[in-house]
């Protein structure tokens, strides 16, 4: 696979892997303020099904918004996953600042190889003192933050993150601006920023272009990856399927999501 950020991330020299995942049950608890509800469950064990059929080599899964900040469920699954014959898993948790230094170290024995902020519809705000501290307690991990928001919204939360952390994943292509991908401020952002510090996830093109079929939006999404391969290493771009794709869970298969893989590939290597 071209595209190997998911390699550095997960702190793994070889082999292919789904670079976003989710796993879940849908009799969870779940948080009070979620944008979804999921009324089916996404398996370890039917993912597992997928992975070997694709003849990947494991994922990182991602915990969803709406479990929060209980990350037991994604821990249990890496545990159980890294179980399986031929299959290796990490985790991105969803923190709070209260997590202990126990319980970082616990998570980071766990699997746990990175963080998530979730500010989708969010404008994000300075950065706490209690999330500078966070980020603090997590850098002798290695582990990666990764950001979730809106391509407009990007560039604030981008820098201040840079600022603190060596490792910045920005989701789904820095979601660009629907109407003008090109020149939307977040796409900038991540062009002006430090090639070594960013990784771009080339996953999720349904969420970018909402208005149109899943393989259309993968089309037009093509548009942008020229221009993060001309300021970020092709080693800190990945793909990811985005499975079990909630809220477009009966838009398109895996297959669909390899497919738009290969034609990136094969875009970047013209």
């Amino acid at each position: 696979m071209l595209f190997s950020g998911a390699n550095s991330l997960m702190g793994l020299e070889s082999g292919n892997f789904d670079g976003h995942a989710h796993v879940f049950s849908s009799s969870l608890p779940m948080i009070e303020k979620r944008r979804y509800t999921p009324d089916s469950d996404a398996l370890l064990d039917d993912y597992a099904q997928l992975l070997r059929a694709a003849e990947l080599d494991g994922a990182l899964l991602v915990q969803p918004s709406f479990l929060g900040t209980d990350n037991r469920y994604l821990i249990n699954n890496l545990n159980r996953g890294n179980a399986m014959s031929n299959l290796n898993f990490k985790g991105v948790a969803v923190l709070d600042t209260s997590m202990s230094d126990g319980t970082l170290s616990q998570m980071n024995d766990a699997g746990i190889v990175g963080i998530r902020f979730n500010l989708l519809g969010k404008k994000p705000g300075n950065l706490s003192v209690d999330w500078k501290r966070l980020l603090q307690s997590i850098a002798p991990y290695n582990w990666h933050v990764e950001l979730h928001i809106e391509g407009v919204n990007l560039a604030p939360a981008l820098n201040q993150l840079l600022e603190h952390c060596d490792k910045v994943v920005v989701d789904h292509y820095g979601l660009p601006d629907e109407k003008y991908p090109l020149d939307c401020s977040g796409l900038s952002a991540i062009c002006a920023a430090p090639k070594h510090k960013v990784f771009v996830k080339l996953s999720a093109p349904y969420r970018v272009f909402t208005n149109c079929p899943s393989n259309q939006a993968a089309t037009l999404c093509e548009s942008v990856i020229p221009v993060l391969a001309n300021h970020i290493d092709s080693s800190n771009l990945l793909w990811g399927s985005d499975w079990p794709w909630t809220q477009h869970e009966r838009k398109h298969t895996y297959s669909d999501t390899l497919s738009w893989m290969n034609r990136a590939e094969t875009l970047y290597c013209k």
